[in-house]
């Protein structure tokens, strides 16, 4: 029996822009976390520190969105704010405040799976930043 190809939307896109790279990182966490609930039900209980290192600014969008993922899914993190200290070719490193998943007080949205480097780029644009991140879903 021959194997049927399914087509499906398995895909999200966010794209954002800022005028600095580390304010474009913080659209794109704002971005993650109100497709997963509606962030006005999160408070600002905890907090995280989070570090990514990458070998392009691309690839620290991509790896970025996955370890706040990777927060998410490990701790049920939910990030209402974040403050990104340092951006810049190969790492950034950030707080984000929030708290972890009530289902009694947080509606659930999209799963988001992961972030994917499908035509996802980073590039300097008039006054800033511009990024598209496509997510699994």
């Amino acid at each position: 029996m021959p194997v049927e190809v399914l087509e499906h939307t398995a895909e999200v896109g966010l794209r954002a822009s800022a005028d600095s790279l580390g304010s474009l990182l913080q659209e794109l966490a704002a971005g993650l976390f109100g497709l997963i609930t509606d962030p006005q039900t999160v408070q600002e209980r905890e907090s995280w520190q989070v570090e990514v290192q990458a070998d392009d600014l691309t690839a620290l969008a991509v790896e970025w969105l996955n370890e706040l993922l990777f927060l998410h899914a490990r701790d049920g993190m939910l990030a209402r704010r974040c403050a990104v200290h340092e951006a810049g070719e190969g790492r950034v490193r950030a707080t984000v405040w929030g708290e972890r998943f009530d289902p009694g007080r947080h509606p659930r949205g999209i799963e988001v799976k992961s972030a994917t480097y499908h035509q996802a780029r980073v590039e300097p644009s008039s006054g800033g930043w511009t990024a598209v991140v496509y997510l699994d879903v």
